[in-house]
């Protein structure tokens, strides 16, 4: 150590300048003020021992020292890469930095070149073109990976789907006496809110369901019931997402009591209790018909019912893509859409075309539709020998809200009903759970 700092002493500045630039050889073509001002001298002076001594010492690579850097902010970011031929396109510094880029967004950048001189081992002259690049990020609003978050659920619901097995019924002899039960409780909105005087949230909506169930199921007993139809959907929900403000699946501003989250999740245990206490009687036919106003959450909950019930062989689940669905029994043929699609009147026509085969094996064809909150029942005569087709727009048992309140549109009975088919013989009885909590 002594011997060290009395060699540093007796040294000359040219030679602490020497064996310092020797130690940083980036340094023996750039930031000579910088170096000057480390030994107290004049830069003049630091570029002539520099020279000399790449001039002595071709063996030594002068080159720049590579500087990339990822500065960020909250919201910001700056990307840098100095003294780099690596680095020489914005795809380049962003893979150097390693950018998420499901994170941030490119707002601007910057690409700059200059030329640097050194020696190469035979003292020839080389010259490099040296790349300077920057760039400015801004961070992306976190958003849902909806495709990774359903594959998630999807391998989830696989794992935990319940396990039940055939429940052993008994039936009649005479199959004419079977019949098909549907429960129809459309347009719930869960989520709104309901003007004063008719107050309304997700305990109230769960309430009249449950009591409509419990109602219809008790009315129906006179009956065989051989199968149950079960409709979810028809604007189960008031809204299909929060940002930027609460809002229809088009966008149309709703005003909510709940978070979507919260209303989704009700829903989802809600329709799964009404779910199991209808398989207790019957097998379920689940009809998944998405509404105007949550038309991708509606469809994310038929694949989760889908899913959670896979293991069950009292129920199934029809949550196909088509917006207007079928279901066969006997010589029935009942169909539902939301309403907000086509036209009453051209329903006949877009019927015979998409379910042409139930349609030629089927007697009595009947449409259910919601989006109206009203009870009407309209007979069309669509081809003459196969009866006709009875199109029926269902009431609601949701409250009536503002905008609603503000049109005029009040005074609708709040029901739910029940329709009773003979696997032979048609309709044969309507019930009917009007709401009185």
């Amino acid at each position: 150590m002594v011997l060290m700092i009395i060699k540093k002493i007796t040294m000359s500045l040219n030679d602490q300048i020497r064996e310092y630039l020797l130690q940083n050889p980036h340094l023996m073509r750039s930031k000579y003020a910088d170096t000057a001002k480390k030994f107290g001298t004049n830069y003049e002076q630091i570029r002539t021992v520099a020279r000399r001594l790449r001039e002595r010492n071709p063996d030594v690579e002068p080159k720049e020292k590579e500087v990339i850097n990822f500065q960020e902010a909250k919201n910001d970011a700056v990307l840098t890469a100095e003294n780099c031929t690596r680095v020489k396109s914005l795809e380049d510094l962003l893979s150097a930095c390693e950018v998420d880029l499901d994170m941030w967004d490119v707002d601007k950048y910057d690409i700059g070149t200059y030329e640097v001189t050194g020696f190469d081992n035979d003292r020839n002259p080389v010259t490099v073109t040296m790349y300077r690049t920057k760039a400015w990020l801004k961070k992306i609003r976190p958003q849902l990976n909806l495709k990774k978050i359903k594959e998630e659920l999807i391998e989830d619901l696989r794992n935990i789907s319940p396990k039940v097995s055939k429940i052993k019924r008994e039936r009649p002899d005479d199959r004419n006496d079977l019949h098909l039960l549907e429960i129809s409780a459309f347009d719930l909105h869960l989520g709104k809110i309901g003007i004063k005087g008719d107050e309304y949230s997700l305990e109230i909506a769960e309430k009249r369901l449950l009591g409509a169930i419990d109602h219809l199921l008790y009315r129906a007993q006179g009956y065989y019931i051989d199968k149950i139809l079960f409709i979810v959907g028809h604007d189960l929900l008031n809204s299909d997402k929060d940002w930027p403000v609460p809002s229809t699946t088009r966008g149309t501003p709703q005003f909510n009591s709940d978070y979507h989250i919260d209303m989704y999740r009700h829903a989802r245990k809600l329709m799964i209790k009404a779910i199991d206490i209808l398989s207790e009687v019957a097998d379920v036919h689940v009809m998944v018909i998405p509404g105007n106003h949550d038309r991708e959450s509606v469809m994310h909950l038929g694949d989760t019912l889908q899913l959670y019930y896979e293991n069950n062989k009292n129920v199934k689940v029809d949550n196909n893509e088509c917006l207007m669905k079928a279901l066969p029994y006997g010589n029935n043929l009942i169909i539902s859409d939301h309403g907000d699609g086509p036209k009453t009147n051209d329903l006949p026509g877009i019927i015979a075309q998409r379910f042409k085969n139930l349609w030629s094996d089927t007697v009595y064809v009947e449409v259910h539709r919601g989006h109206y909150h009203t009870n009407k029942a309209t007979k069309l005569q669509a081809i003459e020998e196969l009866n006709g087709i009875t199109v029926r727009n269902l009431s609601s048992m949701s409250a009536t809200d503002y905008w609603h309140d503000s049109k005029g549109f009040i005074g609708n009975i709040k029901k739910a009903q029940a329709f009773i088919y003979s696997r032979q013989n048609g309709l044969q009885g309507i019930l009917n759970y009007n709401v009185t909590v």
